[in-house]
């Protein structure tokens, strides 16, 4: 099979190419062969897609990459031929980094707020905040007014999943969230409530972006 760009982007398309041959290097037109994954070594083989070879023995099956695998072309055999699979090519994938905040604040949903805490197991607004851009490699300041004052100003119109939305009074910053697209974002909102995907209630705030 031929070699696959590696890394590439979460959720790319490609294409997996082999050439099926029988004796003397003959091609083997119009038979059907399966593509497969598998997400380590020791785990089993998993179809893909199927598709047939052409006139020239070639097979080209197109696949969304959404996880880091191995992947080969199997053909099953018939009476006149054995199974055969083509030597597996590794592609890793590489979540997009809004996707990875998104995912990361996802995973402290239900954790309840406090004051000053900054994790893992509870978490006020910033805390929240800094606590999910940290899983992904990036720092960011203790408080809410410190981050605002930390990252650039987005534009409402250019914001984008994994954005900090921020809110003040045009003084001061008392909130922070990251956005989760559909004008929802992730928080840590008051005393007495948790970790949740909540809504953007009202217009009066700024975005900002550190990834």
């Amino acid at each position: 099979m031929a070699a696959a760009p590696s890394p590439v982007q979460w959720g790319s398309d490609l294409t997996f190419t082999g050439k099926l041959s029988g004796l003397g290097d003959r091609p083997l037109a119009d038979q059907p062969v399966d593509l497969e994954w598998r997400p380590a070594a020791d785990k089993p083989w998993s179809v893909s897609a199927s598709g047939r070879t052409n006139a020239e023995g070639t097979a080209a099956i197109p696949a969304t990459v959404t996880v880091s695998a191995e992947w080969r072309i199997t053909f099953r055999g018939n009476r006149l031929y054995d199974p055969s699979s083509s030597n597996p090519v590794s592609v890793e994938s590489k979540r997009p980094t809004d996707q990875l905040l998104l995912d990361a604040a996802a995973a402290q949903a239900g954790k309840p707020y406090s004051y000053g805490a900054t994790g893992p197991d509870a978490f006020d607004c910033s805390g929240l905040t800094q606590f999910v851009h940290r899983q992904v490699g990036i720092e960011l300041p203790r408080t809410s007014r410190d981050q605002r004052a930390a990252l650039g100003h987005i534009d409402k119109s250019a914001m984008r999943p994994g954005d900090l939305v921020f809110f003040g009074n045009g003084r001061s910053v008392y909130h922070v969230g990251i956005f989760a697209g559909d004008n929802k974002m992730w928080a840590a909102p008051e005393t007495g409530d948790v970790v949740r995907l909540q809504n953007i209630w009202t217009d009066a705030y700024t975005v900002g972006r550190a990834w």
